[in-house]
């Protein structure tokens, strides 16, 4: 109501203070306001702002948090309605991708405790959502007691160990498993922070125990470290990780996306370099920089390792649409517009005119070089970890799949250059 409108627009004043225009403010005070509302589109990007709004309430040394009261009741009632909303939408065990997933490895005890946990988030939150601005300082002094701290922390904390050793394998089975493990992590983390900020905004919005309260932030502050620490394995890219960044699709991992939406975090993308999709590449090798991809003809016809720096030579690096964040491309020819790289059921790398399919799109993952040129491993999305390596016959080089990357090691690093 109005009221209430002013009242935010009045906090939100304060909170955005320094000749932040009239305009804007009443924008905040709208959006905070529809937050509460029965509107379901666009979850996350709502708990990212209203995360958002908390980070700024709690960062805030000039104004003491208790001065936004209206806005805290705003935040609690949207925190209740979006875990409501993501329970009513949350799928069976059965028929949960995750705890299929889980399963189809072996891991029965681990989907048992995490399905435990999944539903016992929900209704802790469920469970907060009902205590009001009236309820008893006995209850609103004790509701962290009430948050599972311990088998959250302790099961996060196996699960973030399982990941970091199943990153390092080099077997595809190991890799496919991570990425499961990731996914189920981002998704306890998000219904975490969830439950978590629900009984911060309780807490504060009572001011009953300041001390109690800031021991709910500290909380927070310390699970998200820990988040960031697994999003740093996920993207921080490295050889002997090689595997694992080729399996590992971000937008195939429905909870990853959402808390990299929720903590509005930006991850390193090729497929987002408008200036590197513009340009005209030289893929060359780092083992043998003179020899670089040759297109030797429009369409079937293999491709070679040439010394040669004609058109043919010359590639375009062109993102899959909706793939940007993967980092998954096309190699399309400078000299012939309408032909691209594939690869055939053997291995070879061939010239096809007309866009493929996934046999002509690749994963492009990015190692860093110790301050040199940054080199680069091409993967076949539709044979997966089929790294592109230069093979000599002959005195005769051309371009192929293998999977033995170790033992291919040096033959499978490709440098990019602009041209």
């Amino acid at each position: 109501d109005q009221i209430s409108m002013e009242g935010l627009e009045k906090e939100l004043q304060k909170l955005f203070a320094g000749g932040t225009p009239d305009d804007y403010v009443k924008c905040a005070a709208k959006k905070l306001s529809d937050l509460t509302g029965t509107d379901v589109a666009d979850v996350f990007q709502k708990l990212a702002y209203g995360v958002d709004i908390l980070s700024k309430l709690t960062g805030c040394s000039t104004v003491p948090v208790l001065s936004f009261t209206l806005s805290l009741s705003a935040l609690s009632s949207m925190f209740k309605k979006i875990g409501s909303n993501l329970k009513s939408a949350d799928a069976p065990v059965e028929e949960d991708s995750i705890f299929v997933a889980l399963e189809r490895y072996g891991d029965s005890e681990l989907t048992a405790e995490a399905a435990c946990l999944v539903d016992l988030l929900f209704i802790k939150n469920a469970y907060f959502g009902e205590i009001n601005e009236q309820a008893h300082e006995n209850i609103v002094n004790s509701l962290e007691d009430k948050f599972p701290t311990n088998d959250i922390v302790k099961f996060m904390g196996k699960l973030k160990v399982k990941t970091h050793e199943l990153l390092t394998t080099s077997d595809l089975q190991s890799a496919r498993r991570a990425s499961v493990y990731i996914n189920l992590y981002f998704r306890l983390a998000n219904l975490r922070t969830i439950v978590l900020w629900q009984v911060f905004c309780i807490k504060q919005r009572s001011n009953y125990d300041q001390q109690s309260t800031r021991g709910v932030l500290a909380m927070i502050n310390e699970g998200q470290k820990s988040d960031m620490e697994v999003m740093r394995y996920v993207t921080e890219t490295s050889f002997q990780k090689a595997v694992f960044h080729t399996i590992f699709q971000p937008t195939e991992n429905e909870n990853f996306m959402n808390f990299i939406c929720i903590h509005r975090i930006r991850i390193p993308s090729l497929g987002h370099d408008k200036k590197f999709c513009r340009q005209k590449h030289f893929i060359r090798s780092s083992k043998l920089p003179d020899y670089r991809f040759e297109m030797m003809s429009p369409k079937t016809d293999y491709i070679g390792g040439s010394q040669n720096s004609s058109f043919a030579c010359k590639f375009y690096l062109e993102p899959v649409r909706n793939r940007k964040l993967d980092g998954i491309f096309y190699m399309r020819s400078v000299k012939w517009s309408d032909s691209y790289v594939s690869m055939d059921k053997d291995g070879k790398c061939v010239s096809v005119s007309d866009k493929p399919g996934t046999e002509g799109q690749w994963k492009v993952v990015r190692l860093g070089n110790e301050g040199l040129l940054p080199q680069f491993l091409f993967s076949s999305i539709k044979w997966p970890c089929k790294f592109l390596f230069l093979k000599s016959c002959w005195r005769t080089f051309s371009i192929e799949g293998t999977e033995n990357l170790k033992a291919s090691k040096e033959n499978c690093l490709w440098e990019i250059l602009d041209v």
